[in-house]
């Protein structure tokens, strides 16, 4: 299933505006609000870690989980543009995108800590701070697409984040997957992190070539 870089660019000037649009705008408005909701200035790492974990990663969700909801909600699945053109294509280069588009927000947003006085290693706190919004918004994409749900996918992804923010998911427990507590990165739990996301990526996958396989 190889795509040309002339047919992906075709694509993108078709689907991007469509499926991004509006998610990088709220993604932006909610970026912009978090240093006036808790404050990025001369944090240490401990301050640091719970600003990325309790507010950054959650871009992984304004980007990811919403990529299928055109779909889901003209209950179409299927994007064909050419012949040979087929929806697994079309959600396969989503992912990348908002992958990308996780990847930009996170560093840009960890940068300007780092401009504002925060101490932590910024390069190990960014990639982890990535692989974790990864984690949230893929288990929400994973859950829209089960459900045929965009709303029930936002509600899942955030019902977990909820939880640990109240404890009812204890830092440091089996089930809390931000490798960064008490301000020390826990190797086991990145691997750990890196395994479920590889495994919910499969899982998204598997999906979508179940429910093409149905037409």
């Amino acid at each position: 299933m190889l795509i040309s870089c002339k047919s992906i660019l075709e694509f993108l000037k078709k689907d991007f505006g469509l499926v991004f649009g509006n998610n990088i705008i709220l993604a932006i408005i909610y970026v912009l609000l978090i240093p006036v909701i808790r404050g990025i200035s001369n944090l240490n790492n401990i301050q640091s870690a719970q600003c990325l974990s309790q507010s950054v990663s959650l871009i992984g969700i304004i980007l990811i989980v919403p990529i299928v909801r055109p779909e889901i909600e003209i209950a179409v699945k299927e994007i064909i543009y050419t012949k040979s053109w087929s929806y697994l294509k079309s959600v396969l280069i989503r992912i990348a995108c908002s992958f990308v588009l996780v990847t930009f927000f996170i560093i840009t947003f960890t940068y300007a800590m780092r401009l504002r006085n925060c101490t932590f290693p910024f390069w190990s706190f960014t990639g982890i701070t990535i692989l974790y919004a990864v984690f949230m918004g893929v288990v929400g994409l994973v859950v829209s697409v089960f459900s045929q749900n965009t709303i029930i996918g936002y509600l899942f992804a955030l019902g977990y984040w909820t939880f640990c923010q109240l404890q009812i998911i204890q830092e440091g427990g089996r089930f809390y997957l931000f490798p960064i507590i008490n301000g020390e990165i826990h190797n086991e739990k990145i691997i750990i992190l890196i395994m479920i996301d590889i495994l919910l990526l499969f899982l998204f996958i598997a999906l979508q070539k179940k429910d093409m396989c149905r037409k």
